[in-house]
């Protein structure tokens, strides 16, 4: 039986070939037809709900994702924080043989997000995002990424983060080359209200603040 994740990886295989290669107007056609055929077929099946498996950047089900693999760890001094490992390809590349900035500052938007609520804290939204590239991420090598809370307040958290290339000693004896460091603040919120907010974009209205949270 083929899962889920087997097809999706098969369409990341597909980004890959088309952008690496130009292929023959014949091949085109045909490959076209193809993958008509497997558009109409997969298309039959039930939406999916909100997951965290879709998300753009470690989402497993998502084709776009890379993905990141998350996991739970501790900074050198024994703080808690999210460990994110990836190895991006042309497909995300900016500066020749390098990173595209959008992509890391995405990531690091996805890692801060969960890292924000490591101490067991309500949800919250990013306020601000602050990326300072140090030096260029490598493409086709295997990245660390670190995401910490560095101050925690009633509604707001702010959490640091960095990128390093995990093969790589740089700034120190035993320590990685660091190529970005971030810096973000989350605002709590509550997201049912939320919710109810933007499912009524459908119908013309603008968009509100993100509310804050009634109990705090």
């Amino acid at each position: 039986m083929t899962s889920e994740e087997e097809i999706v990886e098969l369409v990341r295989d597909l980004q890959r070939v088309v952008r690496s290669v130009h292929a023959t107007d014949t091949d085109r056609a045909v490959a076209a037809e193809h993958l008509r055929g497997a558009r109409d077929l997969l298309g039959t099946g039930d939406p999916r709900e909100r997951s965290r498996r879709l998300s753009a950047f470690s989402g497993d089900l998502n084709p776009v994702a890379p993905p990141m693999r998350i996991r739970n760890g501790t900074l050198d001094d024994g703080r808690p924080a999210l460990l994110a490992s990836v190895r991006l390809d042309r497909q995300r590349e900016g500066p020749p043989q390098s990173v595209h900035g959008g992509v890391l500052a995405g990531m690091f938007d996805e890692l801060m997000g969960g890292a924000h609520r490591i101490n067991g804290g309500l949800a919250g939204m990013t306020g601000r995002l602050t990326v300072r590239y140090r030096r260029p991420t490598p493409l086709d090598e295997d990245l660390l990424l670190r995401a910490w809370i560095h101050d925690e307040r009633k509604r707001r958290v702010t959490v640091r983060a960095d990128c390093s290339v995990a093969t790589a000693a740089g700034d120190g004896p035993e320590r990685p080359a660091i190529t970005a460091e971030a810096e973000a603040f989350f605002i709590r919120v509550d997201f049912e209200r939320l919710d109810d907010i933007m499912r009524s974009r459908a119908g013309g209205e603008t968009p509100q603040p993100a509310p804050g949270r009634t109990d705090e």
